[in-house]
């Protein structure tokens, strides 16, 4: 009788929490875009052949729980060569992410975010080359009404390139990048 007691209680704390969380679920606009200005900086072996350069990005989220989104997210980077300043280095970031929101307050959402897509290196170079990366980052957007936010989003791509093609087998490449959310 006892663990009857317990499980119908826990049941019922279960049962209001769901409801609790999907109230609030249902008042969170559940679709978003963004439009972001970056400066996308290369570290490690693949600084020695990049400078950090201007970038611009574009994104799409969908929250699918109170606190979790599904995105994706392109970035292009415009880099000038360490040795020609007119000769660019190019990358095209496609991410697909999973955001957990670390903070919600009145204005302003914290999320982390981890995903996975592909890295293509071009421009200048002989020819363009994709390579699978992963992605961890932050999305910090302070509410400037009920459907637009500013948008601070610090990203790392780590893509795993190939050491005869770019002379390192990962190249870890941060687009850091502020702009404008839309929420629908």
């Amino acid at each position: 009788m006892k663990t009857a007691t317990i499980a119908g209680a826990l049941g019922l704390a279960l049962l209001a929490s769901t409801q609790s969380a999907a109230a609030q679920a249902s008042t969170d606009p559940t679709f978003s875009l963004e439009l972001r200005a970056a400066a996308v900086v290369p570290t490690f072996d693949i600084a020695d052949a990049a400078d950090v350069g201007p970038g611009f990005g574009f994104g799409v989220g969908y929250r699918v729980a109170p606190k979790v989104t599904l995105m994706a997210d392109f970035d292009i980077g415009l880099r000038p060569s360490d040795a020609d300043p007119d000769f660019k280095i190019n990358t095209l970031h496609y991410m697909g992410k999973v955001g957990y929101d670390v903070f919600v307050g009145e204005r302003v959402r914290v999320a982390v975010n981890l995903g996975a897509g592909m890295v293509q290196f071009g421009g200048d170079l002989p020819e363009t080359k994709s390579y699978p990366a992963i992605n961890a980052g932050a999305k910090v957007a302070i509410a400037l009404s009920n459907s637009i936010d500013l948008l601070i989003s610090p990203q790392g791509d780590i893509a795993f390139t190939k050491e005869a093609d770019l002379g390192t087998t990962n190249a870890w490449v941060w687009p850091f990048g502020a702009g404008l959310r839309i929420n629908f």
